[in-house]
């Protein structure tokens, strides 16, 4: 998959990387804003009865509870600011007090009570099965979208919101928050300059604590399917997949056509249907002496298929996720090369690098809000989207690999310790944390790695070339279900969802 030239990320060493904010169109050494770069950009995008790119960008917001809640903060923020007028927000339910004047049902009456001055922006924070319809209805309106992730719930889905925007010729934002942070792309940077040497794998560790509270929160949570149709939550796909998502960039596997296996080993603690615990490898496409030799297994996935040694053309990406450990810790990236190690904690944009000689030295990137980058770009094309949907096609690849695996298998009992009572009570997996390293350090399965909890019959493997896309089962009409407040999704790269906080709060 291809999209317009709007919809490329930053590569390496972009001006992002080296310090001129262009993810904002702002120069980080004085703040400025630069005027909107073409006159068609202009015509395009500007506010009905004024002619100047820097007035606010009008926008509309589905979906104001759960993470719709920090999307209304963020937008007050940028309405300050002038960067942003929010016109009317869509939820099936009553809004919060400060934005009932501007509430409608459904997006179509929105549309219709603005038709004079529609959005230019909408915000979709909606159950994972309503972002397509949803998506493609704004699409259809004129308007650019900024979607909340994972994008949709089936690989064709994303194939079908690829070709809506380019036929619209607008922009569809994601909402990785992961990649709103500069030190993905110096990580990147690192690795595809060759400073770290040598590299096998890119390694993501995701060890965080879900009580039975977070998988009752909705109908959605914890769910794989709703009435027959995808919903796709799970550890991976949902709360830690930003750093999924952020791990692809770093190695460089950007298109469907870069991933040549992805091996998945799905668990689950929790008495719910999606996995929360989770082995994800990626492999890249090989060089071509691989291609030669017709190999289609990883090698770690087949104890007797050997290893080449061919070069490849990007490391493998392994994911060992939880929601099952005993205390909630950072996320991270990690790249060890024999030119040293790289790791960046993505939530806190914090990127520790360690020298052969064993010298550590710690940068603090900075952080670029993605809706306050999609309005930039809405102005001025010529700032870059940080998180266009083109560039989530592998992810979407990975989804499409879990949501096609065998359901996760339950982990035996005796190697589950519960903490806490009725709601608050959390399950700790025996060695989970041990278990986790094992598997980022081996690149192997949990089952092939040493945990006692687990067992091979759960590994699957998925290749994009033998995979017959599907979309995902007939979404539900956006005017019946797309706003429902107990359901909106999304979360924050730090793990602070907002659904969590509301039901602790």
């Amino acid at each position: 998959m291809s999209g317009p030239a709007t919809g490329t990320h930053p590569a390496a060493g972009t001006d992002r990387a080296r310090g001129t904010d262009r993810a904002t169109g702002a120069d980080r050494a004085t703040g400025s804003v630069p005027a909107a770069g073409s006159a068609s950009a202009t015509a395009a995008a500007a506010p009905v009865g004024t002619s100047t790119a820097a007035a606010p960008v009008r926008i509309a917001l589905i979906g104001t509870r759960g993470f719709g809640r920090v999307h209304l903060e963020n937008l007050e923020r940028l309405r300050e600011v002038g960067r942003a007028e929010l016109i009317g927000v869509v939820d099936l339910h009553e809004p919060p007090a400060a934005v009932q004047g501007i509430w409608h049902r459904d997006l179509a009456s929105l549309l219709a009570a603005h038709a004079d001055a529609p959005p230019e922006v909408v915000v979709i924070a909606t159950p994972i099965d309503t972002h397509l319809p949803l998506a493609l209805q704004a699409l259809e309106a004129g308007a650019h979208v900024y979607l909340e992730k994972p994008p949709v719930p089936a690989l064709a889905d994303h194939a079908v919101l690829e070709q809506a925007a380019q036929a619209a010729g607008r922009v569809v934002q994601i909402g990785f928050q992961a990649r709103g942070g500069a030190g993905v792309d110096a990580l990147r940077e690192l690795v595809a300059a060759g400073e770290l040497g040598e590299i096998d794998t890119v390694r993501v560790h995701g060890a965080w604590s879900r009580d039975r509270a977070y998988y009752r929160r909705s109908p959605w949570a914890g769910r794989r399917r709703l009435d027959g149709r995808r919903v796709a939550d799970g550890v991976a796909t949902n709360p830690l997949a930003h750093g999924v998502h952020a791990g692809l960039v770093v190695a460089g596997i950007d298109r469907l056509e870069d991933i040549a296996a992805v091996t998945t080993e799905l668990r689950r603690a929790h008495d719910i249907e999606a996995d929360d615990t989770a082995f994800v490898r990626i492999d890249p496409v090989r060089g071509a002496a691989d291609a030669d030799l017709g190999e289609d297994t990883p090698p770690h996935a087949d104890p007797t298929c050997e290893d080449t040694g061919a070069s490849r053309l990007r490391p493998a990406v392994v994911c060992a996720l939880t929601t099952t450990a005993p205390v909630q810790g950072a996320p991270w990236i990690e790249v060890v090369g024999t030119g040293g190690a790289a790791r960046l904690s993505y939530t806190e944009d914090l990127l520790r690098r360690t020298a052969p000689d064993g010298t550590v030295t710690e940068t603090r990137h900075e952080r670029t809000d993605l809706v306050e980058n999609l309005l930039a770009h809405v102005r001025d094309p010529e700032v870059p989207l940080l998180c266009p949907l083109a560039a989530t096609a592998p992810f979407s690849a990975v989804l499409e690999a879990i949501q096609t695996a065998p359901d996760p298998a339950p982990i035996a009992p005796e190697h589950v310790t519960w903490l806490g009572e009725g709601e608050a009570a959390r399950p700790i997996v025996d060695g989970i944390e041990e278990a986790l390293t094992a598997a980022l350090e081996t690149g192997a399965p949990f089952s092939r790695s040493g945990a006692t909890w687990a067992h091979e019959d759960a590994i699957a493997t998925w290749h994009p070339s033998a995979a017959v896309p599907e979309p995902s089962a007939a979404p539900p009409r956006p005017s019946a279900t797309h706003a429902d407040p107990t359901t909106t999704t999304g979360s924050r790269a730090d793990g602070r969802d907002a659904l969590d906080e509301e039901t602790r709060s």
